[in-house]
């Protein structure tokens, strides 16, 4: 069973900044801190907006930190 959501990977943002940079016009809409959006998010690796579903074979693990 694969736990693991877009959310969780690097190809994968829901930051309201970084969606108005990659959506041109969507602040004419709206803003990408609407709650309309709810999580919704672009996948980078497939250059659609999306819900953070379950994970798909293209996930890449975001690491934030890591000790040394």
């Amino acid at each position: 069973m694969n736990l693991q959501t877009c959310r969780q990977c690097r190809h994968f943002t829901d930051h309201p900044e970084e969606l108005e940079r990659l959506v041109p016009g969507l602040r004419i809409l709206s803003s990408a801190y609407s709650a309309v959006r709810a999580d919704n998010g672009i996948c980078g690796r497939h250059d659609i907006i999306q819900r953070p579903i379950p994970a798909c074979a293209d996930f890449e693990e975001v690491v934030l930190f890591r000790s040394r």
